[in-house]
């Protein structure tokens, strides 16, 4: 699989992933063995890896490449900063 993680989506993996692995670890159980702790620490870990490897297959699946910011039909197209023209005529004159 190629690289298709990048950008804010990269950095937000990398800081949301080992924020749910210690939530499971502690607060949820998981060192306990606690069923939701332990999902929560499986979740945590995966996004860390997607993060780090910087391929994801969900994004995959769906067709998503942040890396190279093509979002394919998930967004709109973008503009690139330019503003539509207004008409700046009056509707009707006297």
């Amino acid at each position: 699989m190629r690289e298709n993680v990048g950008g804010m989506d990269r950095t937000m993996r990398l800081a949301v992933g080992p924020g749910l692995l210690a939530l499971g670890y502690t607060a949820l159980g998981g060192s306990r063995g606690r069923v939701p702790g332990l999902l929560a620490m499986i979740a945590g870990a995966l996004v860390t890896e997607t993060g780090i490897t910087r391929v994801c297959p969900v994004n995959e699946a769906m067709g998503l490449d942040t890396a190279r910011r093509d979002f394919g039909d998930a967004l709109p197209p973008r503009r690139h900063g330019k503003m539509p023209e207004l008409d700046l005529e009056p509707a009707f004159s006297e």
